[in-house]
């Protein structure tokens, strides 16, 4: 019981992962196959020719002659034994074997009594079935018959393997169709991007030019905003300038009091990507309304604190983001002057830019601000 060569050296998972390997398992019928089981049927001079493969649960014929079924289940498979034995297995009296005498094909329909099967075999020795010719009555093999017999088995092997490898060709080459499709998808995106940027940058710099007195106030008004647009496409880069969290986008802005000993934000709301173009305007947006709660807002005492809640609604044109911003515990609020950067972002930006409908409050207890706008669910760059 301890001579090594009564354990194989496959496991059962393994030879059904080899066996899938060659995607032949309920393939429709080959003419290749079919030519190979009548071969070995005539030489045999027996009416039964089966290419038998033995699966989880069945034994499944690729082809067959004589017998009239695709598959059976195992425990009628008489190549379920003969696939462990190395080369050619001929039993010549079935009736007479205690392996098989009990077997339903050998004790009653079509009483099977003579057998011979040649194992199905991968080049690194795991069984897959047997190419087998079956009869009547018992008998055996000539010499002859059982070279020709396990010739054909590797020749549907040969087969098999040619099979395999044009498969796994194809799947290679539909791969490197999909990655050049996805590159090229991706430099459209990447320019489109990048022409968007360029024409919000430029716009930054009018904005920023026509809402501050001295150039130092405008340079570190604009590069502050400069910084909040490169946040937002730093985590577009990441899923191939598609989408960015939302989530993400918000504590990028309110990172600098994340780590306050009192709470100064709180963020309510589900998991959310947001597609580009509405993750860059809602991003600048947010920079404007923190940057304002800095300076006059909220956050710009130690009691204040902002809430940002968002949700999505259905409604008949698709789906839909709900975001608030809501300030709490900051200085009197009243309504501005004169309109800067910011209202114009928030009031006139968001609803050309991505078809929102805002609403801006300046509540005395706290500034309200509400952005309802379409999500764009189309990625242009698949996942992978």
């Amino acid at each position: 019981m301890l001579n090594d060569q009564l354990y194989p050296s496959w496991t059962e998972s393994n030879r059904l992962a080899a066996l899938r390997s060659y995607r032949v398992l309920d393939t429709p019928p080959e003419p290749t196959f079919d030519d190979l089981v009548q071969v070995a049927a005539s030489t045999c001079q027996a009416p039964i020719a089966l290419i038998s493969l033995i699966d989880e649960g069945r034994q499944w014929f690729k082809a067959e002659v004589g017998l009239g079924v695709r598959e059976t289940p195992l425990d009628r498979s008489i190549c379920l034994s003969a696939m462990l034995q190395s080369g050619l297995t001929v039993v010549p009296d079935l009736n007479e074997d205690p392996r098989f005498a009990r077997n339903p094909l050998v004790a009653g329909e079509p009483y099977l009594r003579f057998y011979a099967g040649a194992v199905l075999e991968t080049p690194a020795g795991v069984p897959l079935g047997a190419l087998c010719v079956l009869d009547h009555a018992p008998r055996a093999l000539t010499e002859e018959q059982a070279s020709t017999l396990t010739m054909l088995a590797q020749q549907v092997m040969s087969q098999f393997e040619l099979r395999r490898i044009i498969a796994e060709q194809n799947e290679r080459l539909a791969a490197n169709r999909q990655v050049e499709q996805r590159q090229a998808l991706l430099v459209r995106e990447l320019h489109h991007r990048v022409k968007n940027t360029l024409a919000t940058v430029q716009a930054l710099v009018g904005a920023t030019g026509r809402s501050t007195g001295s150039f130092d106030e405008f340079y570190r008004s604009f590069s502050r905003r400069i910084a909040a647009l490169a946040k937002t496409h730093d985590l577009l880069t990441e899923d191939y300038w598609q989408t960015a969290p939302l989530r993400q986008i918000v504590l990028n802005e309110l990172k600098p009091f994340a780590e306050s000993r009192v709470p100064r934000f709180m963020l309510i709301g589900p998991s959310l990507e947001l597609a580009a173009d509405l993750a860059v305007p809602v991003g600048m947006a947010l920079h404007e309304l923190t940057t304002n709660a800095i300076r006059y807002g909220a956050l710009s005492v130690p009691a204040g604190y902002v809430q940002i809640k968002w949700n999505v609604v259905e409604s008949d044109e698709g789906r839909r983001l709900h975001l608030e911003w809501t300030e709490f515990g900051g200085p009197p609020v009243s309504e501005p002057q004169h309109q800067g950067f910011g209202s114009t972002l928030l009031q006139r930006v968001l609803p050309m830019q991505c078809n929102a409908q805002v609403e801006v409050h300046y509540d005395r207890e706290g500034l309200l601000f509400r952005m309802d706008a379409p999500l764009v669910e189309q990625r242009l760059v698949p996942d992978y």
